[in-house]
């Protein structure tokens, strides 16, 4: 009996060291999360629309959200990825690293839209009373399998009648787009050794896929799209191009 008397009272002794351990170190972090704002919250919301607003607009034109090397088809402006101005010849592939172009575009375009959630979310927190503290720092962005990953790094110190640092905020995004990159971009070998792809080859190995085929004098334009999530990428290449008169338009 003298033993499980000790032994109880070794328990209660350990479960309010770790009851002041607890309170100690959460409670600060629950009254900042839930008295007021949640900072990972607040900038999720606030750049995730961003994101919506320019991923389209670079898929849809060959990975650059301003192309400066392109055919036009239907009013857009389509980036060559292979490219060749003589006529017999297969094309030089324009970007070899075709998944980091892409993300350094679209960190590119919502940087300062990262930037200004982070003063908004400074305003949120001093319109509540609180004394915060920031050093705006960069934000990366990661296309892998299944998402798309974006991560502001930085300073950011709330102050009040405790401490809260954070230093990372993080935005995902269920997408595609990284399987899309890796086809496109094995394509783009065919096209720049052989001089063309036969698309059949992916479609019946990946049976999510979509792939439009669209020659029109000499470029050739592919969409590439997942018919489950609707995710696409767009780009155009030109090889062994026929001189002109020889053109024709033809889909596959």
């Amino acid at each position: 009996m003298k033993k499980r008397g000790q032994a109880a009272i070794f328990v209660v002794v350990a479960i309010v060291i770790v009851s002041v351990f607890l309170l100690i170190i959460v409670y600060p972090r629950v009254q900042v999360f839930i008295s007021d704002v949640n900072p990972g919250q607040f900038i999720r919301s606030c750049l995730e629309p961003e994101i919506e607003r320019v991923l389209p607009k670079i898929t849809s034109q060959g990975g650059s959200y301003q192309p400066e090397h392109y055919v036009t088809h239907l009013g857009k402006k389509i980036q060559y990825l292979c490219y060749t101005a003589e006529n017999y010849k297969p094309c030089i592939v324009q970007q070899p690293l075709l998944v980091r172009h892409v993300e350094r575009e679209i960190k590119e375009q919502i940087q300062p839209r990262a930037r200004q959630c982070v003063q908004q979310l400074k305003e949120e927190y001093e319109r509540r009373g609180y004394r915060v503290s920031i050093a705006l720092g960069d934000i990366n962005v990661s296309i892998v399998q299944g998402s798309i990953e974006t991560e502001y790094t930085g300073l950011f110190e709330v102050s009040k009648e405790n401490t809260q640092t954070f230093r990372t905020f993080g935005v995902s995004k269920t997408s595609e787009l990284y399987d899309l990159l890796m086809l496109s971009t094995s394509i783009i070998e065919f096209e720049s050794t052989l001089g063309g792809s036969e698309t059949l080859l992916y479609v019946q190995f990946y049976p999510d896929l979509k792939i439009e085929k669209l020659k029109k004098e000499g470029d050739t334009i592919y969409t590439l799209t997942n018919v489950v999530t609707e995710d696409k990428f767009t780009f155009a290449t030109r090889s062994l191009a026929w001189p002109s008169g020889y053109g024709f338009i033809q889909s596959t």
